[in-house]
């Protein structure tokens, strides 16, 4: 027996026409709700209704997801159905190895098949329908963007997300979320997107009971309040599982228990005007010339650490890459945050010449860089009498100051202007640790750029090796005669 949520979810997105049209008003369905609500039984029984009920010719419908396993989900949700109705299995075959339903004696193709993001055949898909199961887990949005302009020549075509909230506030889902919500907030007239949010309100306490019966439309039915309070003890004990109670159960939008700074406490660090008029140090992150170049600068006054940045990104890329990976470089460079440069390769001039102008306005004492990449850019500094030091960017170098930085965000005694690149990459970045725990960034496994903070460890590592100026063992303990 459908609930009630079900029931109006179902009418609103097929059974609402649009006479403008002269189809189904919408051709966007998100449903964002937390797990254990029904929601794979809900979508499996929709698809059905398109293969068997709908009057379109030609109903390729996919389950998209991002692995294998989680798009199995929705498929196998319909195909039991299927097994389990006799008109249903006499109308169809089930090809269960190749995870498709295919509708018998149907003059055009008329299927439900699973599709993944490591599909090999992905192009030239022109799906009629097409479901993405939990899009907050997608690595990017290259699948579900083929799916949606492959339904371009739909007129009545349709693309269901499902999906519970996620950790990383700068992918897909996030962004499909954020348009959502401004579609349902009136600030974007978009007629033709649907969303059905379950989510707490601002000022809703996630300790409250009230609040959990509120999100979870299917409570008892599916998830129980039992188990809920059972999620919320453990909770109470552990960060990690805060965040997933939080995440899973209330479709709250939260920071991985595993980022080595939560994004609650980055920015918890924006609370005054950044003060860059005593000693300044400069680090740098230089790009492989085709993505983003950091510079990060930072002063310390009354024990506060103020940070500051530069980003540069030459033009063609950042373009490519806003298309690609809807990563907002153009939004940033139009808000100020991002320098373009002409090309496809970063002009390092420009970098060069910005770094002479704040050395006018500013006390630069030294510029800390990787030996790596930027040994021509730092003679060049260094031809203009503004001292560089190398930072190399190993265990050994970058550990203590990584581990500062954390400690600074977490007792609020580091300042940054909320600077959107900073952000994404702080919200990016995964460490690497050895044997002696000793960590450093680790670029191969975080999950987009991180130059933001290797350009700001390498910045506080040059602060340190002037303030902390290696002893020397014989001042320390005197000479030793055998």
């Amino acid at each position: 027996q459908l609930l009630n949520f079900q029931i109006e979810f179902i009418i609103d997105i097929i059974a609402t026409y649009s006479k403008e049209k002269n189809a189904r008003r919408y051709s966007y369905a998100l449903l964002f709700i937390p797990r254990k609500n029904g929601k794979t039984e809900l979508i499996g029984a929709i698809l059905l209704y398109f293969l068997f009920i709908d009057k379109e010719k030609g109903k390729k419908i996919y389950c998209a997801a991002n692995e294998t396993e989680q798009a199995k989900l929705v498929f196998n949700a319909a195909s039991s159905m299927v097994s389990q109705e006799e008109e249903l299995n006499k109308m169809c075959y089930q090809y269960k190895t190749y995870r498709e339903i295919r509708k018998k004696n149907a003059k055009f193709e008329d299927f439900i098949k699973v599709l993944t993001a490591t599909s090999e055949t992905k192009d030239g898909l022109r799906p009629y329908v097409f479901i993405y199961d939990e899009l907050h887990a997608a690595k990017n949005g290259d699948l579900y963007k083929v799916l949606e302009e492959g339904t371009a020549s739909r007129v009545n075509s349709l693309c269901i997300v499902i999906s519970t909230a996620g950790y990383n506030h700068f992918g897909e889902m996030k962004k499909q979320y954020d348009y959502c919500k401004q579609v349902k907030n009136g600030i974007i007239n978009d007629p033709s997107t649907y969303a059905k949010i379950y989510e707490p309100d601002a000022d809703d306490d996630w300790n409250d009971e009230k609040t959990w019966i509120k999100v979870n439309p299917a409570l008892g039915y599916g998830v129980k309040l039992e188990k809920l309070r059972e999620y919320y003890q453990k909770a109470l004990a552990n960060a990690n599982d805060e965040v997933s109670f939080k995440t899973k159960h209330l479709n709250i939008w939260t920071s991985n228990a595993t980022s080595f700074i939560k994004d609650d406490d980055f920015l918890k660090c924006s609370f005054k005007d950044l003060d860059l008029k005593g000693d300044v140090y400069v680090g740098l992150d230089l790009s492989a010339t085709t993505d983003l170049t950091a510079l990060a600068l930072i002063c310390e006054v009354d024990k506060i650490l103020h940070v500051d940045f530069k980003f540069y990104a030459p033009e063609l890329s950042a373009r490519e890459r806003s298309k690609r990976d809807k990563v907002p470089y153009l939004e940033w460079a139009k808000l100020g945050f991002l320098t373009l440069t002409p090309g496809n390769s970063v002009d390092y001039d420009y970098l060069i010449n910005d770094i002479l102008a704040l050395n006018k306005k500013l006390n630069i004492k030294m510029i800390g860089y990787d030996p790596w990449n930027s040994l021509e850019v730092a003679k060049k500094l260094s031809d203009e009498n503004i001292e560089c030091v190398q930072i190399r960017q190993g265990f050994a170098s970058i550990s203590e100051p990584l581990k500062e930085y954390q400690i600074r965000v977490l007792k609020q005694t580091l300042n940054h202007n909320n600077n959107p690149i900073f952000r994404w990459c702080n919200s990016n970045l995964v460490i690497d640790q050895d044997a002696r725990e000793n960590i450093k960034p680790d670029k191969k496994k975080s999950s987009e750029r991180i130059d933001a903070i290797s350009a700001l460890v390498t910045a506080i590592a040059t602060k340190n090796s002037i303030e902390k100026p290696k002893i020397n063992v014989y001042e320390k303990r005197g000479i030793r005669f055998l």
